[in-house]
């Protein structure tokens, strides 16, 4: 049963039935949703104010029994003490609101009025917070039209806000819209003298003036932000990794164990999952934030992905230890000892190696995020096992387990580990070029992007991406020198994988932010369905 107290009162039965809820009932649900179990004897005088005691806690047994009644279930239970029933869920944890509007004249005056007021004080204030931090990234990163947005937000929350008005005003104007800007303190002025009888304070007449004085706006004039191109997003060829992928065929042509490192954003999983598909009957998985919390996550991950029916396939006795790690295989073994570890580590090595899987080798992308149960297990298994293996991960993120297990590769493979270095200026200028994008030279920017990214494939690409959505490196820029000395000085210095997330992130609406997080925890597995 979901209970909707943010806005208009009501509940949801499980069979989808709407049931619009009394103020009393409202008041009393939401209450105990956030302050959670209250006794009878608290709750009495605070909906029932000018009662005395026995009254106030007659009509609350009376209200419950009467709630019950017309709804037809059981909200609330106790005896001595009242709470929300085990079944029942509620909207108000992260909700901007309480009981939306006034809950209505059934309710007296006094201290539930006051803690109400107290609610919606705070998760008004709360609101703010977060609209004010998105709508400063939003201005960071030059994405004008979503800074405007939560600016509207923040007028609408606070009507009277001086200082609201002042960043619609100021956003306006860098967004090159100087009529906009000057209507926005318009409406400004005209609310202050209605509403307030005031006039607005010296510092927004002062950006007034900086507005009305401006000869030409601050920032994007006659400059359009570009879509960004299918190539930006994935550029259609691996740029400046030749040897690394002649040093992966060769490994494998050997039979050898391979391993690819480099720091975030240098291309590792570009590189081994288009290896895998030039090589063909290849398992690619990998590994993933949160998998460190969850024992035998990413090998339970590698198993699900081999064929059903070669798991189906093996004997009870070896499916019994499987079923350890997938429960869907039947029941686990029940078998305790110092053996148990042994028998498991065995099964999975067999059904690795068996022969009718139709896998030549296996790649584990993101070793880093494994957690130690299966960076254990998988040591063993690619000692054992007679297949290849490539393995990739960030070197200076491997926990004690994951270098345990890198140094045994290194050990035990020929070749040396394939280090994945920055991009070279003639690389990053092929990267450009690759990309096929009108008025975007790759020799005139080549020397700038590698001073603002180090080289970095992942933070040149993002670059090129702000650069183009924040209306650079177009039209006027098709001389060369003219586009090193003049965009060069709008690319974005983008210090860290985090810090990029987060700016990106940042610029999202809040349905989008959700969907991201889907999308990362299911990572490969993501897909339009789920």
């Amino acid at each position: 049963m979901q209970l909707h107290l943010a806005h208009e009162p009501r509940l949801t039965a499980p069979s989808g039935v709407v049931q619009t809820l009394a103020a009393l009932d409202a008041a009393l649900l939401a209450w105990l949703a956030i302050e959670g179990p209250t006794p009878r004897a608290r709750l009495a005088p605070l909906l029932w104010p000018d009662k005395d005691t026995a009254v106030a806690r007659n009509s609350l047994r009376q209200r419950l029994f009467q709630m019950h009644k017309r709804l037809g279930c059981e909200l609330v239970i106790g005896g001595t003490t009242l709470a929300l029933a085990e079944d029942v869920t509620h909207d108000l944890d992260a909700a901007d609101s309480v009981l939306g509007e006034t809950p209505g004249e059934d309710l007296a005056a006094g201290e539930f009025a006051q803690w109400l007021a107290l609610q919606r004080s705070r998760r008004q204030a709360r609101l703010r917070t977060a609209l004010v931090e998105l709508a400063d990234m939003a201005e960071r990163a030059q994405d004008w039209d979503d800074a405007l947005t939560q600016a509207r937000e923040l007028l609408a929350l606070d009507p009277l806000s001086e200082e609201a008005h002042r960043r619609l005003m100021r956003l306006h104007y860098l967004a090159g819209d100087q009529a906009a800007a000057l209507l926005a303190f318009d409406r400004c002025e005209q609310l202050l003298k209605d509403e307030v009888g005031t006039r607005p304070s010296a510092e927004t007449r002062a950006l007034l003036a900086t507005i009305d004085g401006a000869s030409a706006p601050a920032a994007r004039m006659g400059v359009r932000p570009m879509r960004v191109p299918a190539s930006v997003q994935r550029p259609p060829r691996l740029v400046g990794r030749d040897e690394a992928w002649a040093a992966l065929h060769a490994a494998w042509d050997a039979g050898h164990i391979a391993l690819v490192q480099g720091e975030a954003g240098m291309g590792k999983t570009r590189l081994v999952s288009d290896f895998a598909k030039a090589r063909g009957a290849t398992l690619v998985v990998g590994a993933r934030p949160g998998d460190s919390q969850v024992v035998y996550a990413s090998v339970s991950r590698l198993l699900r992905q081999w064929p059903r029916a070669v798991l189906e396939a093996q004997g009870a006795a070896l499916r019994a230890e499987l079923a350890t790690l997938l429960p869907e295989l039947g029941a686990p073994s029940t078998a305790v000892g110092e053996g148990q570890r042994t028998r498991l580590f065995n099964a999975v090595t067999a059904v690795v190696d068996s022969a009718d899987a139709g896998i030549d080798g296996l790649v584990f992308d993101d070793l880093h995020f494994a957690d130690d149960a299966s960076l254990e297990l998988l040591r063993y298994v690619a000692a054992q096992s007679t297949r290849r293996w490539l393995f990739a991960a960030r070197d200076a993120e491997l926990g004690p387990a994951a270098r345990a297990l890198v140094n045994t590769v290194a050990d035990t493979a020929v070749a040396a580990p394939i280090e994945l270095a920055p991009l070279t200026v003639a690389q990053l200028a092929e990267l450009v070029d690759s990309l096929d994008i009108e008025g975007l030279e790759g020799a005139a920017v080549a020397p700038a992007l590698l001073r603002h990214t180090g080289g970095n494939p992942m933070y040149a690409l993002e670059t090129i991406k702000a650069w183009l959505t924040q209306g650079g490196a177009i039209e006027p820029v098709r001389l060369p020198e003219r586009l090193h000395e003049r965009s060069a000085e709008r690319l974005p210095v983008l210090r860290n994988v985090a810090a990029l997330i987060e700016r990106r992130i940042g610029r999202l609406s809040v349905p989008a932010v959700q969907l991201a997080r889907c999308a990362a925890v299911a990572a490969p597995d993501f897909s339009i369905e789920l």
